[in-house]
């Protein structure tokens, strides 16, 4: 697609303005090693993302002017520094691709896609399909079961966008859903259940920052205890998903997610320029003489879930529980310790891939009485579509991996400085770990990255206790992490939601935008800010309602 002159002139000026203030507000005394020109990489990914459309180039530009500035701002005259950038950007690359998580990761995908392929092919979708309209007789139905399957898949937020968005795609088409809108609802039902779920493959994670946090500043506070003070704070993850349940009451869009939707509801899915990764919906059909039965595509969705929660209990020390007693098993409070508990959930998330693929397999040769020869062609296609995801996936990792060398995030922590009030100061870091996450592309980078920076501020201002500004501050970090992570096109979980939605990225990202930034901008003027002055959260909840209710009628319009 040819790049507009406009659009790159006017990223041009945007990045020129943003480096401007950035260098104007340079930490001065005690951080050298913090620069400006630290937020440039991102900045570059991301701003000429949008304006060019051309995502893999962008990651491309920002990957490589990060790798320049790590080493060249120090000797720019010099040549060596400059053969020295490039075995850096080898170097990240490399230990990209080699990180066993990653790994994980970019082998979880091309399971799911594979596994998707041969139910698509032994019709096993079709007539889950044909079930689903039993319920999703509309859009605004079909819209409503997506989002109650987002809050139902609440385990993982990765397994939570490949399965609603796998299997929500075809009934969505169906009714003239967009694919923007279906990916903001995969996309906006994952990490906001995720966190905030008692029991998940998050709450390990931020359990385990908390913790460090508690032994360094001395909270004499247990950390999921901490975990259980921030919940009535999370002001973000709670208003997102109200806002997703009004927004398909009553039906109403707004800005470019409206224009989406009329373009949809009239014949077209995607845009004229849309560039879908993944689209397994085209490239594989049902075999024409596969029989079409349900559990075809059931059973491999249930070894996925049923080994996945086997593996999370093994793996957080359950075994332990249920040889003390059988009833153990039951218990709501263990199944909550012991996923807390698991250090190794994306392994388990493959081997549960792995087994539902073979599932999927053996189903289609035995219930859709096809042969293994018919089944190649989609197991071809769906390692094919994984090609895409996977580029797009390592160069946001490599960009991560450089953000955390020139330390972008401890940069715009610093620029605050110390003497901000306390009553503005959780709004200012869930501000800036939405900045980050935007930036960065990775909601966990910046919890591990601000929570212990900007609790040790917090809790100076709570006069040295563990008090209400810690608290909401731990809070802030977290939903905005969320909140930059829905933003920004580098982010895993918002890539993840394209691929399964087939949706192009760029147009996921410019549609979803502008409601995660209403969101946010009302967990900030009734989240945040009453509650430093002591409004309860139920409070908070009804307002936030009663604005997204008012904005939808006032700015949104219904769409035939």
């Amino acid at each position: 697609m040819p790049v507009s002159k406009q659009n790159l002139i006017t990223a041009l000026i945007i990045l020129v303005g943003i480096s401007m203030l950035a260098w104007s507000v340079q930490p001065q005394t005690g951080l050298s090693d913090l620069h400006w020109y630290s937020i440039l990489p991102p900045l570059v990914a991301v701003i000429f993302a949008i304006a060019t459309q051309h995502l893999l180039l962008s990651l491309f530009a920002g990957v490589i002017s990060g790798a320049l500035l790590i080493n060249v701002p120090a000797a720019s005259l010099q040549a060596a520094s400059w053969m020295q950038s490039l075995e850096t950007f080898l170097g990240l690359l490399w230990s990209v691709i080699s990180d066993p998580f990653n790994l994980s990761v970019l082998t979880f995908i091309i399971l799911m896609l594979v596994m998707i392929s041969v139910v698509i092919l032994a019709g096993g979708l079709q007539a889950i399909v044909r079930w689903l309209g039993k319920f999703a007789r509309g859009p605004r139905s079909t819209q409503f079961v997506t989002t109650l399957m987002g809050f139902a898949v609440f385990i993982d937020d990765y397994a939570n966008v490949m399965i609603v968005g796998t299997s929500m795609r075809p009934v969505s088409d169906a009714m003239r859903i967009s694919r923007e809108k279906l990916a903001f609802l995969v996309d906006a039902t994952s990490a906001p259940v995720a966190g905030i779920a008692l029991m998940s493959t998050w709450i390990a994670y931020e359990v385990g920052i908390f913790a460090e946090v508690s032994n360094s500043l001395g909270f004499e506070r247990d950390a999921y205890s901490m975990f259980l003070d921030a919940l009535g704070f999370r002001f973000y993850c709670f208003f997102m998903l109200l806002f997703i349940l009004i927004n398909v009451w009553t039906g109403r869009d707004f800005g470019s997610m409206l224009r989406a939707e009329q373009r949809s509801r009239a014949g077209q899915l995607l845009a004229e320029d849309a560039v879908p990764p993944g689209n397994l919906g085209d490239a594989v059909k049902t075999d024409s003489k596969a029989r079409i039965r349900a559990s075809a595509a059931l059973l491999p969705f249930a070894v996925l879930f049923i080994v996945l929660f086997i593996g999370l209990w093994v793996d957080g020390g359950g075994m332990a529980l249920l040889a003390q007693s059988f009833g153990n098993f039951f218990s709501a409070g263990n199944w909550r310790d012991v996923v807390s508990a698991s250090e190794n959930n994306v392994q388990v998330l493959n081997i549960a891939g792995l087994l539902s693929l073979l599932t999927a397999l053996v189903c289609a040769m035995l219930i859709a009485g096809l042969s293994f020869r018919r089944l190649l062609p989609a197991l071809r296609k769906g390692a094919g579509a994984a090609l895409y995801p996977w580029l797009i996936l390592i160069l946001a990792w490599t960009l991560g991996g450089i953000c955390e060398q020139i330390q972008t995030g401890p940069f715009l922590v610093a620029v605050v400085g110390e003497s901000m009030p306390a009553f503005i100061y959780p709004v200012v870091v869930f501000l800036l770990s939405a900045a980050a996450a935007l930036a960065t592309g990775t909601s966990w980078g910046t919890m591990a990255i601000f929570i212990p920076i900007t609790s040790q501020l917090a809790f100076q201002l709570d006069g040295g206790t563990y008090g209400l500004i810690t608290i909401m501050c731990l809070a802030a970090v977290l939903d905005g992490a969320i909140f930059g992570d829905h933003c920004s096109p580098i982010s895993d979980t918002t890539i993840m939601s394209s691929i399964a939605t087939s949706c192009d990225h760029i147009h996921h990202v410019k549609t979803q935008f502008p409601y995660a930034s209403v969101v946010g901008l009302t967990a900030i003027g009734l989240g945040y800010l009453p509650a430093v002055s002591g409004m309860p959260f139920w409070q908070s909840l009804i307002l936030a309602g009663l604005l997204f209710l008012g904005f939808l009628r006032l700015f949104g319009r219904k769409v035939d």
